[in-house]
């Protein structure tokens, strides 16, 4: 943590940068099999 301090900026929006693309990945994921098992039924 005291390392990422010095370009707090920059780390700050590439985490949060990556928290929202690993939602969006897992919400597209879960509707992507959730379509499957549907289709399947």
């Amino acid at each position: 943590m005291m390392v990422a301090a010095g370009c707090a900026t920059i780390g700050s929006d590439l985490m949060t940068f990556a928290g929202r693309l690993g939602v969006i990945t897992a919400y597209l994921a879960m509707a992507f099999v959730g379509a499957i098992v549907l289709g399947m039924i």
